[in-house]
Parts: C-alpha cells; sequence; structure tokens
C-alpha cells in the first residue's frame, strides 16, 4: 500500500527528516514543509494524497491548517502528530474529520501503521462517495445514449448535477466548426447576456486550455498549482469552485462541459468522477446525433428520388404531392403539432403518390375516362406504396398516413 503522495509538515526538522526517510522506504512520495504558510504554497504547487502535521507550530498550528486545506481540496487525508499535552486537542480534530494521529515519541511501526489506516479508510470513504454518486448515472444512462435532441440531454445532465453536486451553474460550450471558437450551447443559471455572448477564441480562458489539454480541470477559490491555469482565470467572476471537461469523441475535440458552484465546499476527484462519466455520455449522444443527421440527410435524399420518379411517371400531376405537402403542413401547424409531427406530415404528403410507381403507365396516362377494372388497380396505389417505402423504415405514423 505505496505511491500516495504526502507532505510532511513540522517546525522540528530531525521530525521532518525522520518522517520523510521512514515513509520514502516503505515506497511513498514525501515532501515537507516547516510551518503551515509554506505547506499551503506547497499544495498551490504540487497534488498531495495525505497530510502529516504538528498541532503544536509557531505561527499557523496544525489545526488552522487543517481547515485551510479543507477549504483548497478535501479529499485530502490528514494525520496529526501531537504531544501528551495536546491528546485533547487530537480527539476533538478527529470529530472534525482528521484520520488519525500519532503520539510522540513515536516508533517507525507506529508512524507506518497510522498513515496505511489514514490511507485505507480515505480509499474506502472515496469508493462508497464514488459508488453512491454512480447508482442515478446508471439509471440516465439509457436515456443520455439515446437521446439526439441535445437540448433535452442537456437538461437531464443539468437536473443530474444539481441534485448530486449542488452546483449554482452549467454550461455545454461546443466548437463552432468555421471559426474553432467555443460557443455556449446551452446553459443553467448564467446571466442571460453572458450565456449570448461568451465566446472563447484560441488562446482564451479556460474552456479554450481545457480542450486543447483535453484533460479536465479543477480550481478552487481561484487556486491552482499551475500558473497558465491562473492565467486564464476570469477574476472578475469567480466562484468559489468550478470544474471544466472535454468533450472529446472519436480523435476529436467537440467541447467542454463546466459546472461551478459559488457557496458551499470545494469539489472534490470524487465529484470530477461523475462529470466524467456523464461527460462520456455527453459526447455518446453527440455521435448519435451526428449518425442520425447522417441518416437523415440519406433518408431525405430518398424521399427526392422518389418524388422524382412519380413526377416523371405522372407529369399531369407534377406538382400535385409539393402542393399537398404544403397544404397540409400548414393546417397542422394551426393545429399546434409539434416540429417532429411537421415533419412526419411533410414527408407523407410528398410521397402519399409513390405507389403510382407500381401502376401501368398506360393506366396512368390514359386520357380517358378508366373502367371500373382500371379503377380499382389506380385504388390500390396506396398498398403499393406501403410495400415500396416498407424496406427504407419510415416511421409508423408516415406509413399510416400514406
Amino acid at each position: 500500500m505505496a505511491g500516495e503522495k504526502i507532505l510532511v509538515v513540522d517546525d522540528e526538522e530531525m521530525i521532518r527528516d525522520l518522517c520523510s526517510h521512514v515513509l520514502s522506504s516503505e515506497g511513498y512520495h514525501v515532501t515537507t514543509a516547516p510551518g503551515g504558510a509554506a505547506a499551503l504554497e506547497e499544495l498551490k504547487r504540487n497534488d498531495v494524497d495525505l497530510m502529516i502535521t504538528d498541532i503544536k507550530m509557531p505561527g499557523m498550528d496544525g489545526l488552522e491548517l487543517f481547515e485551510q486545506v479543507r477549504k483548497i481540496n478535501q479529499d485530502i487525508v490528514t494525520v496529526f502528530i501531537t504531544g501528551h499535552g495536546t491528546l485533547d486537542t487530537a480527539i476533538e480534530s478527529l470529530m472534525r474529520g482528521v484520520e488519525g494521529f500519532v503520539l510522540k515519541p513515536f516508533t517507525q511501526q507506529e508512524l507506518v501503521s497510522a498513515v496505511e489506516r489514514a490511507v485505507t479508510r480515505s480509499r474506502l470513504q472515496k469508493e462508497n462517495i464514488r459508488l453512491k454518486a454512480l447508482i442515478p448515472l446508471f439509471e440516465i444512462s439509457k436515456l443520455l445514449v439515446t437521446e439526439i435532441d441535445l437540448a433535452h440531454l442537456f437538461k437531464i445532465i443539468t437536473e443530474v448535477l444539481v441534485q448530486e453536486l449542488s452546483v449554482d451553474r452549467v454550461s455545454l460550450m461546443l466548437v463552432d466548426e468555421p471559426t474553432g471558437d467555443l460557443v455556449i450551447r446551452a446553459s443553467h443559471g448564467l446571466p442571460r447576456n453572458m450565456a449570448l455572448s461568451a465566446r472563447r477564441k484560441a488562446g482564451e480562458g479556460v474552456s479554450m486550455l481545457v480542450l486543447n489539454r483535453r484533460k479536465p480541470l479543477i480550481i478552487s477559490n481561484g487556486r491552482h498549482p499551475e500558473q497558465e491555469v491562473l492565467d486564464s482565470l476570469n477574476l472578475e467572476d469567480m466562484p468559489c469552485s468550478s470544474m471544466s471537461v472535454p468533450l472529446v469523441g472519436r480523435n476529436k475535440a467537440l467541447g467542454v462541459l463546466n459546472v461551478s458552484r459559488h457557496t458551499g465546499p470545494s469539489f472534490t476527484e470524487s465529484d470530477l468522477q461523475v462529470v466524467l462519466i456523464l461527460a462520456s455520455q455527453v459526447v455518446a449522444a453527440m455521435e448519435n446525433a451526428t449518425l442520425f443527421e447522417d441518416s437523415r440527410e440519406s433518408y431525405f435524399r430518398t424521399v427526392q428520388a422518389l418524388v422524382a420518379a412519380v413526377e416523371a411517371k405522372d407529369p399531369y400531376t407534377r406538382w400535385h404531392s409539393t402542393n399537398v405537402a404544403k397544404y397540409a403542413v400548414s393546417i397542422a401547424r394551426e393545429l399546434g403539432m409539434s416540429p417532429s409531427q411537421l415533419e412526419e406530415i411533410h414527408i407523407a404528403s410528398i410521397l402519399h403518390d409513390v405507389g403510382k410507381i407500381g401502376i401501368s403507365e398506360r393506366i396512368i396516362s390514359k386520357p380517358d375516362r378508366l373502367s371500373q377494372e382500371e379503377f380499382d388497380i389506380m385504388k390500390d396505389h396506396p398498398a403499393h406504396g406501403i410495400r415500396i417505402l416498407d424496406p427504407i423504415g419510415f416511421s409508423p405514423s408516415i406509413m399510416s398516413a400514406i
């Protein structure tokens, strides 16, 4: 059980060196700091899994340091080093959320055991949080991957993020193909003028940085160990904590999903896992939507080819299907039908006579009155249309109308 990054904070150099030597020999990656202020600076520069700190130190004591660290990153596990005289304080700290403490003077085994217990409890706690967070995601995963309406998809995702992570703002920024800029396509909690005007060009803002790196970011209280990230921040509208996750498809960056909150604790790595899962579902849904659009283009080309075939067969009624479609859609729109219903009515109207392809040209082009037998054959053209269109896979509503 090793590999975690540990920060040892103590004003006594001997204690720092001892802890560093013992824990490094166990396979941990150890850095040290002589006090609270130096520890906070170290945390700005590097990620840490566990912090070991003395309680009594000049300047900022261990308890104050612990509270400051929790504001930066709640996922950092803390173990206190304490003397017998501060045992009551150490017990109180356990109630606040400290994972353990080591009494001075301590042996090598006591130090290692305390660290191992703290790391194990932390791992189990994080795993429980992660599993709990995944339950609602599994419930909506089917909805997400089959959803092709981006507006409805974003609504589903926003509801999950607000419920599970208590976020204040969510924005879906997609790449504008002609310019390569990031543009907000959907948002929740953003001022209207910001949602309508926000655009990030190359080299601008955290979102574009995340898109180019194709790696997620967590920013808390305007702090981050990388200067490039800090230079990208908008300090005029700084949330308490924010996460930005890239949306990357098949070797193509599609956009960025941003979430933030202005009050409450900072986002954790466990929170980021939730957003990463949602982001992956967004990418799948967007790619499905693209496939659907490609299929629909082919679909309409097929419709146009069939209409052309009907018109070639019966020039006398060349504009009949077009006019039927125009009037039918106008009536349907007045009745308040949905856009998808209007589209189905338009297609059904255009194709309602496609079955004439199966009728003899002698009957269709006959200048005289049709005989009863010919009229009965002509009346069969809807059935011919169904047989012609059935392999294409038109919707039941369209087929029924035809």
